[in-house]
């Protein structure tokens, strides 16, 4: 597969949709469905690669322990008898990181049971530390258990320095299930025997097609709510129209008419609704407004004239007119006063002229028949104001005729137009009693005249306003299948648009991930009768499916059904690497779990090289008790790092490193160099070469490391280290500056080591025919390659 990103599938898709015969709205229609790519922020750069496993409590291991790896691509192969406790390690990556293993999933209880250990009586608990290729600060996800439960447990994340975080923070759950980088023996068979359902829709997923799908899915949703909309309508006039066939309204008679024929004639029906709202307007609307009409208020009439008529009787009691002969005495007695206060001297009247009248006593008798006559003065103006705001009050109670009078109801116009004509009446007894009379003669009558007028709008109501009222929904119903219908082509020449880009995306995208399966297969089974063709992705809905060709001898035959267990765990691996090696994952490695189970000598050969071509571009950390894949490593040549675990009473679990390139090199020149048998000639010649070999696995570890931590692909390093064909190149790579002359290296090793190294190093890149062999015996050769094999080792760390 590419190492780059696929490209946006919306662009590529908008592209090809401006190009389309779809028409302008339909275009517009596909665009509206596309949906954006989901983004996720995972708060890192680069792929993650496995640093440690650790675990305590935890399945098989008891005691605290940890698997420690290199966190770069390479193979590192962890063995161990059935029983060690390896594969606890592997389900403790998978437990930590996806929060459950794969063996338990769709399980009963039962298969749960025994995740905790029974010799370690602390609390469980199972962590993986993390980091980027070429250093960086590690990531550490713990996960502890604080229960009984599998599920009583607590995942945190850790920063060197920094607070505890969320794991999905950094590690995206819909990557781990896209890109899973676990594969077990019993997940190797789910792959085949499983639903293939899900193998589609995790290839689909990764090959970007699950855009299209949801695409679909809602377009096939739109298409089936306008399709609803269409047939609802349908149902809706068939149902409508036989309720109106059964009325003898003429209306109703004209409206089925318009529903019928193959579409209703909807402007007809407008009309129609049209009509009924004027008649509802005109005799219905003039009816309603005399149901609404309100007469005079009974009470509020026999309040007023009540007090009317107190307040008139008050007034006729102080009669108004002695109240105005009162304020004329009190003038003409205040004159007299004033003239009596203008003569002291004189007590004569003015007016009758006789004498000694306006004395002393008369003047006092004068005041207090002044003070009287304003008391009476003012009870009487009182008795008048109160008789003009009681006559006010009942004349406010008379409305003029209402405006909806004016052309209907004669009878009760006439009987307002008196009751109005009482506001002219002056004399309060008389407008007492008329207002009495007109007001519960015009109550009555608008109270009758309402009561019909409500009976005459529901009998009509009753007859014609349900089926008016079905109309109109009959109407909105029909008015909107109108508009759905060329909707309704539009979404089908769309499904059929982007079911034709999704064949033909499918099969362009499939196409590299399915040549990589088929070259994994080859790998694999080699000398297999079966081959294995084409893969596919076929079918939609529930009908989704993984189609896979296959051969026997050049005879197409069904995969599943000619496949030995071995091939069929094979093709499982097919399929599994590419998508858990996909270049958009972001995890830089692959656990797997017992994999040469089933398979034959041939076969375990073929994963060795399968596995070792994953290895130089990720971090592959396989577990396996059988011996024949690290032999298989071994006769290849192939790098790899191996690890044995071993357990004891207790639940007490120990890894130790075992072999390694370097390893292996510096036992092969022990055996050279202490067989007695072989001739010295030939343990001359061989002997450079192999110690060479020893210096060479040596100096390439830190050389990668050093090369990836310059930022350099994994790609470019393989050449760089590839091209170093001598010792003092690949020391250069490692330690110094990778332009330096050959002698400018070896300068610095002797420096850095002493002359013995020098010496050592021109002995192993030189022809032993032409370079004299360092002095003494091969077992000093041996000791000095050994020596300089661990500085070199121990100064990278």
């Amino acid at each position: 597969m590419s190492d780059q990103p696929s490209p946006s599938l919306r662009d590529l898709l908008l592209g090809r949709l401006a190009a389309s015969a779809l028409t302008p709205a339909a275009q517009q229609l596909a665009a509206g469905l596309l949906p954006e790519a989901r983004p996720r922020s995972t708060g890192r750069s680069g792929p993650l690669y496995l640093r440690s496993i650790s675990a305590a409590g935890w399945r098989g291991i008891g005691p605290a322990v940890t698997l420690d790896l290199e966190p770069r691509p390479g193979l590192t192969i962890v063995t161990g008898r059935n029983g060690s406790g390896k594969s606890s390690f592997a389900e403790a990556a998978e437990m930590v990181l996806t929060g459950d293993n794969f063996r338990w999933q769709d399980r009963t209880q039962i298969w749960k049971q025994g995740w905790r250990n029974l010799h370690h009586p602390t609390a469980p608990q199972v962590s993986v530390a993390l980091g980027p290729d070429g250093g960086g600060d590690p990531l550490t996800v713990r996960r502890s258990w604080h229960g009984d439960g599998l599920e009583d447990s607590r995942t945190v994340l850790h920063r060197p320095d920094g607070p505890e975080q969320d794991p999905r923070e950094i590690i995206d759950a819909e990557d781990l299930s896209l890109y899973r980088p676990f594969l077990s023996y019993s997940e190797l068979g789910a792959m085949i025997n499983g639903r293939m359902s899900a193998l589609h829709d995790a290839l689909a997923q990764i090959l970007g097609l699950d855009l299209l799908g949801d695409a679909d899915r809602e377009a096939r949703a739109r298409s089936k709510k306008l399709t609803d909309t269409v047939s609802g309508a349908g149902d809706l006039i068939r149902a409508v129209t036989a309720e109106l066939s059964e009325s003898d309204d003429p209306r109703a008679a004209e409206a089925v008419a318009a529903l019928g024929g193959r579409l209703p004639d909807l402007d007809r029906l407008r009309g129609l609704l049209k009509v009924q709202a004027a008649a509802d307007g005109g005799e219905l609307a003039r009816l309603r407004r005399l149901a609404d009409l309100e007469g005079p208020d009974p009470r509020a009439v026999e309040g007023a004239v009540a007090r009317l008529r107190e307040a008139a009787a008050t007034a006729e009691d102080a009669r108004s007119g002695t109240a105005e002969d009162a304020l004329q005495l009190i003038e003409l007695l205040e004159r007299a006063q004033d003239h009596r206060r203008r003569h002291p001297g004189s007590a004569d009247c003015p007016v009758c002229g006789a004498g000694g009248r306006l004395d002393e006593d008369w003047s006092a008798r004068a005041r207090e028949q002044a003070d009287r006559l304003r008391r009476e003065a003012a009870e009487a103006q009182g008795a008048r104001t109160g008789l003009e705001a009681a006559a006010r009050a009942v004349r406010d109670l008379v409305r003029p005729v209402p405006g909806r009078l004016q052309d209907d109801a004669p009878p009760l116009a006439r009987l307002w137009d008196e009751w109005a004509a009482c506001r002219d009446v002056t004399d309060p007894r008389e407008l007492a009693d008329r207002i009495e009379r007109v007001a519960a003669a015009l109550a009555d009558a608008c109270r009758r005249q309402g009561e019909e007028a409500a009976d005459r709008i529901a009998e009509q109501d009753g007859r014609w306003q349900p089926l008016a009222l079905r109309l109109a929904e009959c109407l909105r119903a029909a008015e909107a299948a109108e508009a759905a219908r060329p909707l309704v082509k539009q979404i089908r020449e769309v499904r059929a648009w982007l079911k034709e880009a999704t064949d033909e995306l499918r099969e362009e995208r499939l196409r590299p991930f399915a040549d990589q399966s088929q070259g994994i297969w080859k790998l694999l089974c080699e000398r297999s009768s079966v081959s294995l063709g084409s893969i596919a992705l076929a079918g939609t809905a529930n009908a989704r499916k993984v189609m896979l060709d296959a051969s026997v001898d050049t005879v197409d035959a069904p995969a599943f059904g000619v496949m030995s267990q071995g091939e069929l765990h094979s093709l499982a691996l097919s399929l599994f690497l590419p998508r858990a090696t996909h270049a958009d994952s972001p995890f830089g490695f692959l656990v797997i779990d017992d994999p040469v189970q089933s398979m034959d000598p041939e076969k375990v050969e073929g994963l060795a090289r399968v596995l070792h071509f994953c290895s130089l571009r990720r971090q592959v950390v396989v577990f396996t008790h059988d011996t024949r894949l690290h032999a298989a490593v071994r006769r290849l040549r192939a790098p790899a790092t191996v690890l044995h675990v071993t357990r004891r009473t207790g639940s007490v679990v120990r890894v130790t490193r075992t072999d390694d390139p370097v390893s292996v090199a510096l036992d092969e020149v022990r055996a050279v160099a202490g067989d007695r048998d072989m001739p010295q000639d030939v343990a001359e010649r061989v002997l450079p070469r192999m110690c060479r070999g020893a210096l060479e696995a040596a100096y390439l570890e830190p050389a990668r490391r050093r090369l990836r931590a310059d930022g350099h692909g994994h790609d470019e390093v393989e050449a760089r280290v590839a091209g170093a064909y001598a010792l003092t190149g690949l020391a250069a790579l490692a330690f110094y500056d990778a332009g330096m002359a050959p002698a400018e290296v070896l300068a610095a090793v002797a420096r850095d080591h002493g002359p013995w190294a020098r010496t050592l190093i021109e002995w192993c890149d030189a022809d032993a025919d032409r370079v004299p062999a360092p002095s003494g015996d091969p077992a000093d050769l041996v000791r000095d390659t050994e020596r300089l094999v661990g500085e070199v080792r121990g100064r990278r760390r």
